[in-house]
């Protein structure tokens, strides 16, 4: 397993998404398999660094397992607020823009990019789980 640790703020996100692109390349990831991780890592992390901590500081971790070459698993964690993101009602996407709630947008890009997505909370950490079938 590698792990990248870095205070939750948006000049992490640079080398975070380097460090998951690094490894997909490294691990000959298809292109589009690569750029499926790092947009919804930065949609994650982004989410992360502006909720999580709320007026605090805090740090968030990218744990990587093994890939295979078929498929990579990562989690993200923070020990910001609690929150789910699989708990959210997906937006209404064929609704007009006057009649949407705000948000929703970047759970449902999640979940329609990932091959699979899981979330726990152990004690008063957030882990969002990560898998992507290289396609």
């Amino acid at each position: 397993m590698l792990i990248k640790k870095m205070s939750a703020r948006i000049d992490s996100l640079h080398e975070l998404l380097a460090f998951l692109a690094n490894l997909a390349k490294k691990n000959g990831f298809s292109k589009d398999t690569q750029n499926r991780i790092e947009l919804v890592a930065e949609e994650v992390l982004v989410n992360v660094f502006s909720h999580a901590y709320k007026d605090a500081s805090g740090e968030v971790e990218v744990r990587c397992f093994d890939p295979d070459g078929s498929s990579l698993t990562f989690e993200i964690r923070d020990a910001g607020v609690s929150f789910n993101p699989l708990e959210r009602i997906e937006p209404d996407v064929k609704a007009g823009l006057d009649e949407r709630r705000v948000g929703g947008m970047g759970v449902l890009l999640i979940r329609r990019m990932a091959d699979a997505v899981a979330y726990r909370r152990e004690g008063n950490t957030n882990i969002l789980t990560l898998t992507f079938a290289n396609r």
